[in-house]
């Protein structure tokens, strides 16, 4: 053969091997997904709540609000060690550093701890989205039931009676502070929040009511929707903040995605 011939060659086999893709990830064992699942909602806590922690005003608070972030973190290296990979053990390793960070103040802490959470899902396979299309009105019934009478009963926050009785008082959960996805909201509810009153969920609700309530709060966010818009699988919506549906599909899109949607896969 050739030189020419040679690399005509070579570049078909390259080609093909392109369009192929990439060789997508073994499937976890479900063992390994819901450790995988605790240790991302783990560092998206500390990743929200650090700075959070740094703006307290009693130092003796913000030192024991850093010292619970450093307990999730430790809690994250005790489940990679427990999956014990080597793509964990490479995790593990990063979270280390993390925490021999946390007790100070370094205001690119939460970003670099984001950034590993941004990692771990561009390589491992953890479910993020609902088996099933939710239901924002079994959300809606289910959210009256077991979350307002700590989060008001349209999310906004707390009656005063209740504010008073909880350190932190319980926030504002139709409008966070943070550009949550769906997933992120989900893990709070699962998970709770360490040292504080919100209550684990994994066991009182089916994640898929957990589900329901999620995308029925991020659909009461918004107005009535006044445009047409492609509907969108429920298992993309899972995955997408209302910022990055803005800057895809325009101001305002997300009145009409997160109320009229499909479901997972479609």
């Amino acid at each position: 053969m050739n030189r020419t011939a040679s690399l005509l060659a070579a570049a078909l086999v390259f080609s093909c091997g392109c369009s192929r893709g990439a060789p997508q990830a073994p499937a976890l064992s479900p063992g390994d997904e819901a450790a995988w699942n605790r240790v991302v909602a783990a560092l998206q806590q500390v990743s929200e709540e650090y700075r959070e922690a740094l703006e307290l005003k009693d130092p003796p608070v913000v030192e024991r609000r850093l010292s619970q972030l450093a307990t999730l973190l430790d809690e994250a290296s005790a489940l990679l060690a427990r999956i014990g990979t080597p793509r964990a053990a490479d995790v593990d390793a990063q979270v280390k550093g993390i925490r021999r960070r946390i007790a100070g103040i370094d205001y690119r802490l939460g970003e670099d701890t984001r950034a590993i959470v941004d990692r771990i899902l561009q390589v491992i396979p953890v479910r993020r989205a609902p088996e099933k299309k939710p239901d924002l009105a079994n959300g809606k019934r289910l959210f009256a039931e077991a979350c307002a009478a700590c989060h008001g009963a349209d999310g906004t926050g707390p009656p005063p009676e209740v504010a008073k009785r909880f350190d932190p008082p319980p926030p504002d959960i139709l409008h966070p502070d943070f550009n949550w996805s769906p997933y992120e909201m989900f893990n709070r509810l699962t998970y709770g929040g360490i040292e504080t009153a919100m209550p684990s969920f994994e066991e009182g609700l089916s994640p898929q009511e957990r589900w329901d309530i999620v995308f029925h709060l991020f659909a009461e966010r918004w107005p009535p929707c006044t445009k047409p818009l492609p509907k969108l699988g429920s298992d993309r919506l899972a995955a997408l903040g209302d910022f990055e549906l803005g800057n895809e599909f325009g101001y305002g899109a997300a009145s009409c995605l997160r109320r009229d949607f499909l479901a997972p896969g479609k």
